[in-house]
């Protein structure tokens, strides 16, 4: 007999990933790239890429923090099937000093859909010992 803890265990999707190095002037419509994988339940996220693939329907919460460099900016969205969804805004002129900035939101996908984190405005500088990127099925 299959347990119902096993049953859940075997439809868990989740990830969350780290950037690898800083990241120097990504241009507006660039992809960020979080190389580093802490955590990939389902396999969604495919770190050479940056993008994460539903593996199966459902609503999905995907959370992101970006520190910017001194001084520096950076404006990111969640993008969804290429569409901007949802956006951070991380800008810093007066004090230059690190700006740290993080945005949760829910989505509806389907099977293959895809997201990631993408620079609405560039260019973009972040720093990758603080910025991270996540999501789960709910």
């Amino acid at each position: 007999m299959i347990s119902l803890f096993y049953f859940l265990e075997k439809n868990v999707v989740a990830f969350d990933v780290r950037l690898k190095s800083i990241v120097n002037n990504l241009a507006t419509n660039g992809r960020v790239v979080f190389e580093m994988v802490d955590l990939n339940e389902g396999k969604g996220y495919d770190p050479s890429t940056g993008i994460f693939t539903a593996p199966a329907s459902g609503m999905y919460v995907f959370d992101w923090t970006i520190l910017t460099e001194r001084g520096k900016s950076a404006h990111t969205s969640l993008v969804v099937n290429g569409k901007l969804k949802s956006w951070c805004f991380c800008h810093d002129d007066v004090s230059k000093m690190y700006q740290s900035c993080s945005k949760m939101t829910v989505v509806k996908l389907k099977q293959g859909d895809t997201v990631w984190i993408g620079v609405f405005s560039g260019p973009a500088v972040i720093n990758a010992k603080y910025s991270s990127f996540s999501g789960y099925k709910l």
